[in-house]
């Protein structure tokens, strides 16, 4: 049975470049039979590309080197054609190509032909959808253990460690220091983004596409509405009878960078929520971002300093009962899945064990009845974008179930947005972004005559890139859900009374 170091960096195999070929090579020829993952990102199509092109090249290099082959294939052809020209007219069957009889034997490259440079362009064009996970049919517990996307952080980690980490890679993933800093003058940073003058001076400096739809910085970030909140925990309905072990109403907010800095009404949204439901809720200073800006791009020691950090912060929480809650997918799913992988201590395995995605810890406390329904408004029909990263974490699709205690009807759009954190913001990524993106663009059109209200999603980047590509903005399920209850949410919602 193969066994999948994954992400687990203190094991020395990580680093050891010939284990990484071999592991490539051995997964890489297993995706080459099975050929499922086509439609997932261009790593897929690219692979499949460069093994064909491997596979020709090797066949006419056969076909030189053996004249007899393509000799005797042209005499049957020949034979073939006189038979069919004996044929009575009107008869004749097709006309007959050029085959090869057991002479030729089965010619098929190897991922062991392929270059590291080959490798290298398998690896960039993977935006660590995830969606691997749930569809590929060799993930754990098969035993040819694949973790394609994992393998793939793996070659760019080691590439990081060998060649460093550029500059430009370096200015974009302190998402943290670009919100501080763009949140003092926000609206002239929102007016860079949009100047189309500066936005060329980007592209050429940061290698940011000029065209992609950028996040908008807000004054009153989250952490400044919150330094002023004053707690308003409301008494928590009664537990449902028959739960056994209900869920803690004590949660610590990880509010992530995007939330703090670029739509703090979701923060907000999330704390009234919460309390009204009365669920205590703490947010903790000093914070870092999840760290996944810095594993996307394969520097995994700078993502292990950030868990630390985060871990440090979090784990006395841990200990006193309290769960942690997030509202974006990506942050969810590297805490609750990376997070003990590269700090692989009994401390960051207990924050990710009581770790949830905020839609999955308010369903939660609804499957318990403490999720009270005292609605005061109502939406017609949503459509809901289901991200990846839940999708990945296999923890139900509950943003849409949330959604139906506050809709007429919820339309769930289960295709990849094509976003990925910077790597559609990216010059040489951008336009394939948007291709990879065009089945959920399709499915969150309002194509319903105007009868859709509202449009939804988890993942925030992924609303952006909803909007740049379908032209409808989106909010996150909690939005709508404090909405609902008749909080005022800072954002203009189409709703109906109740």
């Amino acid at each position: 049975m193969a066994e999948s170091i994954g992400l687990r960096v203190e094991d020395p195999r990580f680093w050891d470049g010939a284990d990484l070929r071999g592991e490539v090579d051995r997964v890489f020829d297993v995706c080459a039979g099975c050929r499922l993952c086509f439609k997932f990102c261009g790593s897929f199509p690219r692979l499949f590309e460069l093994l064909d092109g491997k596979t020709g090249d090797l066949r006419e290099a056969y076909l030189r080197d053996h004249p007899e082959v393509v000799e005797n294939a042209a005499a049957r052809r020949a034979a073939a054609e006189a038979d069919r020209q004996l044929e009575p007219e009107g008869h004749a069957g097709a006309e007959v190509g050029v085959t090869y009889g057991d002479e030729l034997p089965e010619i098929q490259a190897q991922a062991g032909d392929l270059s590291d440079r080959d490798v290298d362009g398998v690896v960039d064009l993977c935006f660590q959808c995830k969606l691997c996970y749930p569809n590929c049919p060799y993930t754990p517990p098969h035993d040819f253990a694949l973790d394609f996307p994992r393998l793939l952080l793996r070659w760019k980690a080691q590439r990081t460690r060998r060649d460093g980490v550029p500059l430009r890679t370096r200015l974009m993933r302190d998402t943290e220091t670009i919100g501080r800093a763009a949140s003092l003058a926000p609206r002239l940073a929102n007016w860079s983004l949009r100047n189309r003058s500066v936005r060329v001076v980007m592209e050429s400096a940061l290698g940011i596409h000029r065209d992609k739809r950028m996040p908008r910085y807000h004054r009153e970030t989250f952490p400044k509405w919150w330094a002023v909140h004053r707690p308003a925990v409301e008494a928590a309905q009664d537990l449902k009878a028959g739960v056994e072990e209900p869920t803690p109403l004590a949660v610590v907010l990880f509010s992530t960078c995007l939330v703090d800095y670029n739509d703090p009404a979701v923060g907000r949204a999330a704390v009234q929520v919460l309390e009204h439901c009365g669920v205590e809720v703490e947010v903790v200073d000093g914070l870092a971002c999840c760290g996944m800006p810095f594993l996307d791009g394969g520097d995994v020691d700078a993502a292990a300093v950030v868990i630390r950090r985060n871990v440090d912060l979090l784990h006395p929480y841990v200990e006193r009962g309290y769960r942690v809650v997030i509202p974006s997918p990506s942050c969810s799913l590297m805490i609750r899945e990376e997070f003990p992988q590269i700090v692989s201590d009994a401390r960051s395995s207990e924050v990710a064990a009581v770790s949830h995605d905020l839609d999955e810890y308010l369903y939660r406390i609804a499957r318990e009845g403490r999720l009270k329904r005292d609605f005061v408004r109502k939406f017609g029909s949503v459509r809901y974008h289901v991200p990846c990263h839940i999708r990945a974490q296999n923890i139900g699709i509950r943003g849409r179930d949330l959604l139906k205690l506050v809709a007429d009807e919820v339309v769930s759009v289960e295709e990849c947005s094509g976003h990925d954190g910077t790597w559609s913001m990216q010059r040489e990524h951008f336009e394939d972004s948007l291709r990879w993106g065009e089945k959920a663009f399709d499915g969150m059109r309002d194509g319903t005559g105007g009868s859709c209200s509202l449009a939804c999603s988890g993942c925030r980047l992924a609303g952006l890139h909803i909007e740049q590509g379908a032209g409808r903005a989106t909010v996150h399920p909690v939005v709508a859900l404090a909405h609902a209850y008749g909080f005022d949410v800072g954002v203009d919602l189409d709703s109906k009374p109740v």
